[in-house]
């Protein structure tokens, strides 16, 4: 559908995001809106900043350190598992990192087969430095909220993912 509005016209998704630009600043007796497009819209703020050579790693190597620095030492197999990707994907992330001096990648014990995935010292610093950078860039995006606003926020996203999802 298209609507003329004074001399722009506008298709669906210009309307859809000016109208949720328009739910940001909304009167406190307006139905509630979604939050999730606000979180997906400020992330998106985030990250287009997030660029590696400020962070010193890439988003998907930050992903993995996180997942492996989070759960310990992971098979191969299950690190698939828990960035949602294919093996060969992983294969070509881990190469990255290992050659960075970031992960090892070690023979289970029990099935030679297997490889187990552990993030090194240097991982863990790098890892460190990307996530100051990363809250720096947040604290940017959020600075319009007060310091209580902001701490308020982490602690209600927080427990919205701490929750059992249904």
């Amino acid at each position: 559908m298209i609507v003329t509005v004074g001399v722009t016209i506008l298709d669906g998704k210009a309307i859809q995001a000016w109208l949720y630009s328009k739910a940001a600043v909304a009167p406190r007796n307006a139905p509630a809106v979604p939050s999730i497009p606000h979180l997906t819209r400020l992330s998106r703020r985030v990250y287009a900043s997030a660029r590696d050579e400020l962070l010193g790693i890439s988003l998907k190597q930050l992903h993995t350190l996180v997942s492996l620095r989070d759960r310990g030492v992971l098979p191969q197999q299950l690190l698939c598992h828990v960035l949602h990707t294919t093996q060969n994907t992983v294969v070509a992330w881990l190469n990255e990192l290992e050659e960075a001096g970031f992960i090892e990648r070690m023979r289970d014990p029990d099935d030679r087969r297997k490889h187990n995935v552990v993030i090194t010292r240097a991982g863990l610093l790098a890892l460190e430095r990307a996530e100051r950078e990363l809250l720096r860039l947040e604290e940017e995006v959020l600075s319009p909220l007060t310091a209580d606003e902001r701490a308020q926020l982490r602690r209600l996203l927080a427990k919205a993912l701490t929750a059992p999802h249904p």
